[in-house]
């Protein structure tokens, strides 16, 4: 056997083990079969002073030297079961991880239940536990991302933790595994675990930005310039107009209305764009986009889905053989995002 395939086959064996002995899952239990413990630096320092005075006390003959040293032999192994406890009967679940435009961080909320005080011999709740994520070798992530997050859990309660990480792709996203670690209460052991998140959340394309204006049918004439919808846009930016008599108050754009009265002017309402009549869908279709690459079509689609929801829009999306019938809304908006960000060509 080539020792090219020697590596690839221990490669796989390895791969298989670890798949084996570490399943990705939504929701990990801390138990004796997934929890690691080793002395820190320090603890190594602190059997190594042990060790120097046992050999003291037994060369001179101390008594007092034999109490002080099992004394502190007895904390260490105190200090050894209280770490391995402070991880162990944690339950950790992902609970959401939504999707945001490629760019944007990419916020999970992970919670940590303590859901067996009772197998710890005391009550004090778990403190200084730290979360990290384990990146892959030459991966930069930000200072942000790779710093782990510290948090403790009540006895008996649940604490939710939000972690982040860079989206510098659209598609699904295979997360890197979580460690878990506490070195608490003497720092002379860490314990840990590692958790492989099975969910991939979704990064959606990001909105080309000045895109241009939406393609209309042929015999509604110049649309004209229109404002390109953006995450995060302020609900008074899809238009305005004076007030009349009727506005309701929480029609009112207070924050645009205070610039117009300092100017002189009246005050500003929501004016939301006139409902389309039937039969005017948008169709919106990659084919049109001759001339960009697949990822700057993606990018111009995601603006235009964005725009068309803003001007409440009925509209339908043709992407190759994918096709997202006429509709509107948070749903119809939802599958079309979805699927510009699960399009062939993700980069994964």
């Amino acid at each position: 056997m080539r020792p090219g395939r020697i590596g690839t086959t221990l490669q796989r064996r390895v791969h298989d083990w670890r798949e084996a002995r570490q399943p990705r899952t939504d929701r990990l239990a801390l138990t004796q079969r997934n929890l690691y413990i080793l002395p820190t630096a320090s603890g190594w320092l602190f059997a190594l002073l042990l060790l120097a005075l046992l050999l003291a006390s037994i060369n001179y003959q101390l008594n007092l030297g034999h109490l002080l040293t099992f004394s502190l032999a007895s904390a260490g192994l105190v200090a050894l079961h209280a770490t391995h406890a402070a991880l162990r009967g944690l339950e950790l679940e992902l609970v959401s991880a939504e999707p945001v435009f490629a760019g944007e961080r990419l916020e999970l909320q992970i919670r940590l239940d303590d859901r067996h005080p009772a197998r710890r011999p005391w009550r004090f709740g778990r403190h200084g536990i730290l979360l990290r994520w384990r990146e892959p070798a030459g991966t930069e992530t930000g200072t942000d991302a790779a710093a782990p997050r510290s948090t403790g859990v009540p006895e008996g309660g649940s604490v939710t933790v939000r972690l982040e990480r860079p989206t510098p792709r659209r598609g699904a996203q295979t997360l890197p595994p979580l460690e878990i670690e506490s070195r608490s209460p003497l720092g002379l052991f860490r314990a840990w675990a590692v958790w492989r998140i099975a969910r991939e959340p979704l990064v959606w394309p990001a909105p080309e930005p000045d895109a241009p204006p939406l393609p209309e049918p042929l015999d509604h004439g110049d649309p004209g310039p229109r404002r390109l919808a953006r995450p995060g846009a302020e609900d008074g930016e899809s238009g305005m107009r004076a007030w009349r008599r009727g506005d309701r108050p929480s029609q009112v754009l207070w924050k645009q209305s205070a610039r117009s009265l300092a100017g002189g002017g009246t005050l500003l309402v929501r004016d939301p764009p006139p409902r389309p009549e039937p039969g005017r869908e948008l169709r919106l279709e990659a084919a049109q986009l001759a001339g960009l690459d697949d990822e700057a079509r993606l990018r111009r689609l995601c603006a235009w889905v964005l725009e068309a929801e803003l001007q409440q829009r009925r509209w339908e999306l043709v992407l190759g053989a994918l096709h997202i019938g006429a509709g509107s809304g948070a749903a119809q908006r939802r599958a079309a995002l979805d699927a510009l960000a699960l399009w062939p060509g993700t980069g994964r």
